[in-house]
């Protein structure tokens, strides 16, 4: 049996002037395998079904994670997340920093 997949889950000032912007992320692959991939980092997918995306890396470890933000993006990603995996949600921000972020102009396409 696979060890849940850990996702982050916090708040974080890099997203808004009010500085209190939920942000939740993943590991890159386990995004990958949910969302698909391409783009520089593997980000295509997730931000293409979002308009936007987020990633972090941890310098020491080269641990790449890739994620979204705002409570209603945060709630409908973690959701996406455990419907194709076990999650195991971590209240903090994971050992790493933010190294690039993207948004798309308009909302994204609602799922089918």
């Amino acid at each position: 049996m696979m060890p849940p997949c850990p996702v982050y889950l916090f708040r974080s000032s890099a997203f808004a002037p009010s500085g209190d912007t939920v942000v939740i992320v993943a590991p890159l692959d386990q995004v990958v395998a949910v969302y698909g991939g391409g783009g520089m980092w593997g980000e295509a997918g997730l931000s293409s079904a979002f308009g936007g995306v987020a990633i972090f890396r941890n310098d020491a470890s080269g641990e790449r994670f890739a994620g979204v933000w705002g409570a209603r993006n945060a709630a409908r990603f973690r959701r996406e997340l455990q419907a194709h995996m076990s999650i195991a949600v971590i209240d903090e921000a994971p050992n790493a920093r933010l190294v690039f972020f993207e948004t798309k102009s308009g909302r994204p396409p609602k799922p089918a």
